[in-house]
Protein backbone atom coordinates (compact mmCIF):
# COMPACT_ATOMS: atom_id res chain seq x y z
CA UNK A 1 0.00 0.00 0.00
CA UNK A 2 1.25 3.48 -0.85
CA UNK A 3 -0.04 6.60 0.91
CA UNK A 4 0.19 10.07 -0.59
CA UNK A 5 -0.82 13.53 0.48
CA UNK A 6 -0.14 13.11 4.22
CA UNK A 7 -0.65 16.79 4.99
CA UNK A 8 -4.08 16.81 3.39
CA UNK A 9 -5.03 13.59 5.17
CA UNK A 10 -4.19 15.07 8.55
CA UNK A 11 -6.09 18.28 7.88
CA UNK A 12 -9.36 16.57 6.99
CA UNK A 13 -11.89 16.19 9.76
CA UNK A 14 -12.61 12.64 10.87
CA UNK A 15 -15.89 11.08 9.88
CA UNK A 16 -17.98 11.04 13.03
CA UNK A 17 -20.30 8.24 11.93
CA UNK A 18 -19.39 4.73 10.91
CA UNK A 19 -21.48 5.13 7.77
CA UNK A 20 -24.05 7.68 6.68
CA UNK A 21 -25.65 6.75 3.38
CA UNK A 22 -28.87 6.87 1.37
CA UNK A 23 -31.66 4.58 2.49
CA UNK A 24 -30.94 2.14 -0.35
CA UNK A 25 -27.97 0.61 1.49
CA UNK A 26 -29.06 -2.81 2.79
CA UNK A 27 -27.06 -4.95 5.20
CA UNK A 28 -26.71 -8.48 3.87
CA UNK A 29 -28.03 -9.96 7.11
CA UNK A 30 -31.30 -8.06 6.55
CA UNK A 31 -31.74 -8.97 2.89
CA UNK A 32 -34.39 -11.41 1.82
CA UNK A 33 -33.37 -14.28 -0.39
CA UNK A 34 -34.11 -13.96 -4.08
CA UNK A 35 -36.00 -16.97 -5.52
CA UNK A 36 -32.95 -18.29 -7.37
CA UNK A 37 -30.41 -17.67 -4.62
CA UNK A 38 -32.28 -18.35 -1.37
CA UNK A 39 -30.58 -21.63 -0.56
CA UNK A 40 -32.36 -21.83 2.79
CA UNK A 41 -35.48 -23.05 0.94
CA UNK A 42 -33.67 -25.63 -1.19
CA UNK A 43 -32.92 -29.17 -0.11
CA UNK A 44 -29.20 -29.90 0.14
CA UNK A 45 -27.81 -31.60 -2.93
CA UNK A 46 -27.01 -35.28 -2.34
CA UNK A 47 -23.36 -35.88 -1.69
CA UNK A 48 -21.29 -38.73 -0.33
CA UNK A 49 -19.67 -37.78 1.91
CA UNK A 50 -21.33 -34.41 2.68
CA UNK A 51 -19.19 -31.46 1.56
CA UNK A 52 -17.25 -29.63 4.28
CA UNK A 53 -18.59 -26.24 5.30
CA UNK A 54 -16.12 -23.73 3.90
CA UNK A 55 -18.26 -20.75 4.92
CA UNK A 56 -20.29 -21.14 8.09
CA UNK A 57 -23.28 -19.01 9.03
CA UNK A 58 -22.04 -16.00 11.02
CA UNK A 59 -24.51 -13.20 11.75
CA UNK A 60 -21.76 -10.81 12.86
CA UNK A 61 -19.96 -11.12 9.53
CA UNK A 62 -23.21 -10.75 7.59
CA UNK A 63 -23.87 -7.49 9.45
CA UNK A 64 -20.61 -6.11 8.07
CA UNK A 65 -21.53 -6.62 4.41
CA UNK A 66 -23.92 -4.34 2.54
CA UNK A 67 -24.98 -3.61 -1.04
CA UNK A 68 -25.59 -0.24 -2.66
CA UNK A 69 -26.92 0.18 -6.18
CA UNK A 70 -26.08 3.71 -7.22
CA UNK A 71 -23.35 6.35 -7.36
CA UNK A 72 -20.43 5.40 -5.11
CA UNK A 73 -19.72 9.09 -4.42
CA UNK A 74 -23.15 9.46 -2.76
CA UNK A 75 -21.99 7.38 0.20
CA UNK A 76 -20.55 9.11 3.24
CA UNK A 77 -17.93 6.57 4.26
CA UNK A 78 -14.34 6.68 5.46
CA UNK A 79 -12.93 5.38 2.16
CA UNK A 80 -14.05 4.68 -1.41
CA UNK A 81 -12.40 2.48 -4.02
CA UNK A 82 -11.38 3.65 -7.48
CA UNK A 83 -10.65 1.06 -10.17
CA UNK A 84 -8.16 2.53 -12.61
CA UNK A 85 -4.95 1.86 -14.55
CA UNK A 86 -1.26 2.06 -13.63
CA UNK A 87 -1.13 5.84 -14.13
CA UNK A 88 -4.41 6.43 -12.23
CA UNK A 89 -5.85 8.02 -15.37
CA UNK A 90 -8.25 5.42 -16.76
CA UNK A 91 -11.65 6.75 -17.78
CA UNK A 92 -14.44 4.42 -16.67
CA UNK A 93 -17.80 4.98 -15.00
CA UNK A 94 -16.41 4.71 -11.46
CA UNK A 95 -13.22 6.73 -11.90
CA UNK A 96 -14.99 9.52 -13.78
CA UNK A 97 -17.54 9.96 -10.97
CA UNK A 98 -14.84 9.94 -8.30
CA UNK A 99 -12.60 12.41 -10.12
CA UNK A 100 -15.50 14.76 -10.79
CA UNK A 101 -16.79 14.67 -7.21
CA UNK A 102 -13.30 15.00 -5.68
CA UNK A 103 -12.61 18.20 -7.60
CA UNK A 104 -9.45 19.25 -9.46
CA UNK A 105 -7.09 18.78 -6.51
CA UNK A 106 -7.11 15.00 -6.77
CA UNK A 107 -6.24 14.96 -10.46
CA UNK A 108 -3.60 17.64 -9.88
CA UNK A 109 -1.94 15.56 -7.16
CA UNK A 110 -1.89 12.48 -9.38
CA UNK A 111 -0.28 14.40 -12.25
CA UNK A 112 2.18 16.57 -10.33
CA UNK A 113 3.39 13.74 -8.08
CA UNK A 114 3.43 11.21 -10.91
CA UNK A 115 1.49 8.68 -8.86
CA UNK A 116 1.41 5.10 -10.13
CA UNK A 117 -0.17 1.85 -8.99
CA UNK A 118 0.84 -1.67 -9.96
CA UNK A 119 -1.65 -4.34 -10.95
CA UNK A 120 -3.20 -5.84 -7.83
CA UNK A 121 -1.78 -3.12 -5.57
CA UNK A 122 -3.47 -0.20 -3.78
CA UNK A 123 -2.53 3.48 -3.57
CA UNK A 124 -4.10 5.89 -1.07
CA UNK A 125 -4.88 9.55 -1.73
CA UNK A 126 -7.05 12.09 0.10
CA UNK A 127 -10.71 12.34 -0.86
CA UNK A 128 -10.61 16.15 -1.17
CA UNK A 129 -14.19 17.24 -1.96
CA UNK A 130 -15.62 13.72 -1.75
CA UNK A 131 -17.78 12.71 1.19
CA UNK A 132 -15.12 10.14 2.04
CA UNK A 133 -11.77 10.95 3.62
CA UNK A 134 -9.71 8.61 1.45
CA UNK A 135 -9.64 7.17 -2.06
CA UNK A 136 -8.10 3.71 -2.47
CA UNK A 137 -6.96 3.25 -6.07
CA UNK A 138 -6.36 -0.24 -7.46
CA UNK A 139 -5.62 -1.78 -10.85
CA UNK A 140 -7.48 -4.84 -12.14
CA UNK A 141 -5.63 -7.21 -14.48
CA UNK A 142 -6.70 -7.94 -18.01
CA UNK A 143 -8.29 -11.39 -18.20
CA UNK A 144 -6.47 -13.67 -20.61
CA UNK A 145 -7.84 -17.25 -20.75
CA UNK A 146 -4.37 -18.77 -21.06
CA UNK A 147 -3.37 -17.00 -17.82
CA UNK A 148 -6.65 -17.34 -15.95
CA UNK A 149 -5.02 -18.41 -12.67
CA UNK A 150 -2.71 -15.41 -12.79
CA UNK A 151 -5.63 -13.08 -13.47
CA UNK A 152 -7.67 -14.54 -10.58
CA UNK A 153 -4.72 -14.10 -8.24
CA UNK A 154 -4.20 -10.50 -9.30
CA UNK A 155 -7.89 -9.69 -8.82
CA UNK A 156 -7.76 -11.33 -5.39
CA UNK A 157 -4.80 -9.07 -4.55
CA UNK A 158 -6.78 -6.00 -5.66
CA UNK A 159 -9.51 -6.65 -3.12
CA UNK A 160 -7.15 -7.85 -0.40
CA UNK A 161 -4.83 -4.84 -0.70
CA UNK A 162 -7.75 -2.40 -0.71
CA UNK A 163 -9.13 -4.02 2.45
CA UNK A 164 -5.66 -3.97 4.01
CA UNK A 165 -5.25 -0.28 3.16
CA UNK A 166 -8.64 0.53 4.69
CA UNK A 167 -7.65 -1.37 7.82
CA UNK A 168 -4.32 0.47 8.08
CA UNK A 169 -6.14 3.80 7.79
CA UNK A 170 -8.51 2.83 10.59
CA UNK A 171 -11.48 3.10 8.23
CA UNK A 172 -14.72 1.99 9.83
CA UNK A 173 -16.60 1.94 6.52
CA UNK A 174 -15.45 1.17 2.98
CA UNK A 175 -17.34 1.65 -0.27
CA UNK A 176 -15.96 -1.09 -2.50
CA UNK A 177 -16.68 -0.82 -6.21
CA UNK A 178 -16.72 -3.73 -8.64
CA UNK A 179 -13.03 -3.69 -9.53
CA UNK A 180 -13.25 -5.59 -12.82
CA UNK A 181 -14.38 -3.20 -15.56
CA UNK A 182 -15.76 -4.44 -18.93
CA UNK A 183 -12.58 -3.48 -20.79
CA UNK A 184 -10.62 -5.97 -18.67
CA UNK A 185 -12.67 -8.88 -20.09
CA UNK A 186 -13.09 -10.65 -16.74
CA UNK A 187 -16.01 -13.13 -16.74
CA UNK A 188 -18.49 -11.52 -14.29
CA UNK A 189 -19.33 -14.72 -12.40
CA UNK A 190 -15.67 -15.67 -11.96
CA UNK A 191 -14.83 -12.15 -10.77
CA UNK A 192 -17.73 -12.28 -8.29
CA UNK A 193 -16.46 -15.57 -6.83
CA UNK A 194 -12.99 -14.06 -6.34
CA UNK A 195 -14.38 -10.87 -4.76
CA UNK A 196 -16.77 -12.58 -2.34
CA UNK A 197 -14.24 -15.20 -1.26
CA UNK A 198 -11.61 -12.52 -0.58
CA UNK A 199 -14.00 -10.27 1.35
CA UNK A 200 -15.34 -13.16 3.43
CA UNK A 201 -11.88 -14.39 4.42
CA UNK A 202 -10.79 -10.86 5.31
CA UNK A 203 -13.81 -10.19 7.52
CA UNK A 204 -13.23 -13.48 9.32
CA UNK A 205 -9.80 -12.38 10.51
CA UNK A 206 -9.95 -8.57 10.75
CA UNK A 207 -12.19 -6.19 12.69
CA UNK A 208 -11.68 -3.37 10.19
CA UNK A 209 -13.28 -2.05 8.15
CA UNK A 210 -16.43 -2.43 10.20
CA UNK A 211 -18.72 -2.25 7.16
CA UNK A 212 -17.94 -3.10 3.53
CA UNK A 213 -20.46 -1.72 1.03
CA UNK A 214 -20.35 -3.33 -2.41
CA UNK A 215 -21.34 -0.63 -4.90
CA UNK A 216 -22.32 -0.63 -8.55
CA UNK A 217 -25.11 -0.57 -11.08
CA UNK A 218 -27.65 -3.37 -11.35
CA UNK A 219 -25.70 -5.33 -13.98
CA UNK A 220 -22.48 -5.12 -11.96
CA UNK A 221 -24.07 -6.17 -8.68
CA UNK A 222 -26.26 -8.99 -10.03
CA UNK A 223 -23.55 -11.71 -9.98
CA UNK A 224 -22.39 -10.61 -6.52
CA UNK A 225 -25.89 -10.68 -5.06
CA UNK A 226 -26.68 -14.01 -6.71
CA UNK A 227 -23.52 -15.67 -5.38
CA UNK A 228 -23.37 -13.96 -1.96
CA UNK A 229 -25.32 -16.78 -0.19
CA UNK A 230 -22.51 -19.20 -1.07
CA UNK A 231 -19.98 -17.14 0.89
CA UNK A 232 -22.25 -15.31 3.36
CA UNK A 233 -25.01 -17.83 4.21
CA UNK A 234 -27.88 -16.31 6.20
CA UNK A 235 -28.73 -19.46 8.14
CA UNK A 236 -27.18 -22.79 9.06
CA UNK A 237 -29.40 -24.52 6.51
CA UNK A 238 -28.34 -22.12 3.77
CA UNK A 239 -24.69 -22.78 4.65
CA UNK A 240 -25.20 -26.53 4.28
CA UNK A 241 -27.06 -26.23 0.99
CA UNK A 242 -24.67 -23.65 -0.44
CA UNK A 243 -21.64 -25.82 0.36
CA UNK A 244 -22.81 -28.41 -2.14
CA UNK A 245 -23.22 -25.75 -4.82
CA UNK A 246 -19.83 -24.10 -4.65
CA UNK A 247 -18.15 -24.62 -8.02
CA UNK A 248 -15.00 -26.06 -6.44
CA UNK A 249 -13.08 -26.00 -3.17
CA UNK A 250 -11.74 -22.44 -2.74
CA UNK A 251 -8.17 -22.18 -3.97
CA UNK A 252 -5.61 -20.39 -1.81
CA UNK A 253 -4.77 -17.54 -4.14
CA UNK A 254 -2.46 -15.79 -1.71
CA UNK A 255 0.32 -18.37 -2.04
CA UNK A 256 1.18 -17.41 -5.60
CA UNK A 257 3.37 -14.50 -6.64
CA UNK A 258 2.12 -12.76 -9.75
CA UNK A 259 2.74 -9.64 -11.73
CA UNK A 260 0.59 -8.63 -14.68
CA UNK A 261 1.64 -5.43 -16.38
CA UNK A 262 -0.91 -3.55 -18.47
CA UNK A 263 0.55 -0.84 -20.67
CA UNK A 264 -2.14 1.79 -21.38
CA UNK A 265 -0.18 2.84 -24.47
CA UNK A 266 -0.10 -0.64 -25.99
CA UNK A 267 -2.60 -3.28 -27.06
CA UNK A 268 -0.56 -6.10 -25.56
CA UNK A 269 0.16 -7.24 -22.03
CA UNK A 270 3.33 -8.58 -20.49
CA UNK A 271 2.58 -11.38 -18.07
CA UNK A 272 5.06 -12.71 -15.53
CA UNK A 273 3.73 -15.46 -13.29
CA UNK A 274 5.46 -17.57 -10.67
CA UNK A 275 3.50 -20.18 -8.78
CA UNK A 276 4.51 -21.55 -5.40
CA UNK A 277 3.09 -25.00 -4.84
CA UNK A 278 3.12 -26.84 -1.52
CA UNK A 279 5.63 -29.63 -1.08
CA UNK A 280 4.00 -32.95 -2.04
CA UNK A 281 3.20 -35.18 0.90
CA UNK A 282 4.13 -38.81 0.26
CA UNK A 283 2.18 -41.50 2.02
Amino acid sequence: MKTHGKRQLMEQKPNQGAMRAPSGVVRWSQSGGAPLTDYATVSPAPAAPPPPLQYVYDERINQRLAFWQGDITALEVDAVTNTTDETLSECNAVSERIMLAAGPDLKEEIITRGLECGTGEAVVTPGYQLRSRHVLHTVCPNYLPQYHTAAETALHNCYKNVLSAACSLGARSLALCVVNTPRRNFPPDLAAHVALNTIRRWLETSAAPGVVVLCGCGVELSPLRALAPLYFPRSAREALTAAARLPRPPRDLHDRRIRIIHNPHSNSDTVMYTAQYPTPQHT
